[in-house]
């Protein structure tokens, strides 16, 4: 940047400050974990599994999940239920994620956290709910 051009913008700065203007810069850095991390895809399947003869799958979120970041959902229905969804992936020498559930669905309740490798289901039963879960790489060329 020549002289000019860097006095215009001290200047500029300086009278903008002395105004009682509110004068913001933007450093660009930040975190770029996300440019060098893995996508993955979280699917579930939460079934009401409260009549063993008649199981029904209340629903079948996927969410996507970058590498050592948090992703939540929270889904509600006009039928009182209400699910909320929280997904970690580590990834390291194993990568693993870890879900944790709530769900409300009249007066019952259920809540627990489920840990997996990616590339292989889990499943808990729970509070008469069965929650499946797989987490899958996100392939490259995924729009």
């Amino acid at each position: 940047m020549d002289w000019a051009k860097l006095n215009t913008v001290l200047l500029t700065g300086f009278l903008a400050l002395t105004a009682g203007c509110q004068l913001t810069l933007s450093s660009g850095l930040g975190n770029d974990n996300a440019a060098t991390s893995g996508n993955y895809i979280v699917a579930l399947q939460l079934t009401d599994a409260s009549d063993p003869e008649n199981p029904v799958v209340i629903a079948t979120p996927q969410i996507t999940v970058i590498a050592e970041q948090e992703a939540s959902m929270s889904i509600g229905e006009a039928n009182k239920q209400f699910i909320e969804i929280e997904v970690v992936i580590n990834e390291g020498e194993l990568t693993i994620g870890t879900t944790e559930f709530s769900i409300i669905k009249g007066d019952r309740r259920a809540s627990g956290k489920i840990t997996a490798l990616v590339g292989q289901a889990a499943e808990l039963q729970t509070g008469g709910f069965r929650i499946k879960v797989l987490i899958e790489p996100q392939s490259a060329n995924r729009e």
